[in-house]
């Protein structure tokens, strides 16, 4: 899980994701690393999708996220041409 989220790191900056893919890869970490989104919303705008991405994942145990969170790095990676990380 760590060696995936440090490879996501260099993904974000690196811009070649779009911003669904990032907020469903957000989501999926947060809920892995912190649990349910709180229940209030972020004010900002641009944070929202991000967090309307991580309440869908409400309930969703920490290692089921971290699981979802591999799986969907690796689909992506294949389907955006990243080599191996």
């Amino acid at each position: 899980f760590k060696q995936v989220a440090e490879f996501v790191q260099t993904w974000e900056e690196g811009k070649k994701a779009p911003p669904d893919v990032l907020a469903q890869t957000y989501a999926l970490f947060k809920q892995a690393t912190t649990g349910d989104a709180p229940a209030e919303a972020p004010e900002e705008e641009s944070k929202k999708a991000k967090y309307e991405a991580w309440l869908a994942n409400k309930g969703m145990t920490k290692e089921k996220a971290m699981s979802e969170y591999i799986k969907l790095i690796e689909e992506k990676k294949k389907e955006f041409g990243f080599g191996g990380a």
